[in-house]
This record gives C-alpha cells, structure tokens and sequence, in this order.
C-alpha cells in the first residue's frame, strides 16, 4: 500500500491551521474591500434603508477589530491611520478606509472632484517629493509614484460616475 508524501498538517499541528486563517482572514478582508473600493462608484445597497444603523456600525466594527482597518461604510468618515506620516498632505475629502501594517499605511479617500484629486497630487509633490512614474491609466484614471528620500508614495486616482473622485494613497519607506 503506497505511503502518504507529507503528514496531514491538521494531525501533526493542529494550531496551524487556526493560525493560518487569523492570518489570511484579514488579508482576504482588506483584498475584498479594495476590490469593492475600486470596482464600484457607488456604495448604495437596497436593503440600507432596512438596516442601516445595525448593519453599518456591526460591518464597521467586525473589520476594524479583524483586520485595524479604519473603515467607514456610512459615509460619515474614517481617519488617517495612526502614525500618518506629517510630511504626506491628504487631498481634502471624505476617508473611506485607512489602515497602518508594519510601518505601511493606505488611505482611501473620495474628493469632490478629479480636479481635486489631481492638486492633491501636487501637494505632494510641493511638499518635497520626486515624482518617479506617472501613468494615464484612461478614462480619467491616474497613477503616479513619488518619494522623498525616506518614503515612496503610490498614487491612483479615478473619476467617479457622478463626478467625484476616489484615490488610493499606499506609503512606505524607502529601503536602501
């Protein structure tokens, strides 16, 4: 009779499996909610008017507890992620999503216009830092790339359908 390969990882470490899915799960969460982020112009669902209260504030916490992600599904607003870097300016806007993992933060936020969301970058770019890659992305789609020596900067801005915008700011240091 053939022998197995490998050991069943479940028999011989019963705590991996647990411990891959703490792991996993909030990734999966954050993957899902850019993807929802940036595949969608608009967060309407029918059954909000039902449960909005119950449901916005349960979601909300369910992935802030899960994953840290500062998340905001109503539309009041989320916060920059502690520890923010002070020389990154933020575009004025609504945050929609932050988050902070090993000394990586994003934000994504909407602006009121893509005109906004372009002086945004700008700022950016006022404020000490070399732009490295620009890329028109179509369809009033932008993606830009910057650092200051310390910190890179990824940038992406859309056009929304009713004329807003949504960026998605990732900053990270910069390794030597």
């Amino acid at each position: 009779m053939p022998q197995p390969l490998a050991p069943c990882l479940e028999c011989e470490h019963p705590d991996l499996q647990e411990t891959i899915m703490r792991r996993t799960a909030p990734v999966a969460t954050v993957i899902g909610l850019g993807l929802v982020l940036s595949l969608t112009g608009c967060f309407a669902n029918p059954l909000d008017q039902i449960t909005e209260g119950i449901v916005e504030g349960g979601v909300e916490q369910i992935i802030e507890d899960q994953t840290g992600v500062d998340v905001d599904v109503d539309g009041t607003g989320a916060s920059l992620p502690d520890g923010w870097p002070t020389e990154i300016p933020v575009p004025a806007g609504n945050i929609v999503a932050s988050a902070a993992v090993d000394g990586t933060f994003f934000v994504t936020l909407e602006t009121g216009s893509f005109a906004d969301a372009e002086a945004g970058y700008q700022n950016i770019v006022a404020n000490g830092f070399t732009e490295s890659s620009s890329f028109d992305l179509g369809n009033n789609s932008k993606s830009f790339t910057a650092d200051n020596g310390t910190l890179s900067i990824a940038y992406l801005l859309a056009e929304n359908e009713d004329g807003t915008a949504t960026v998605q700011m990732t900053v990270t240091p910069v390794t030597q």
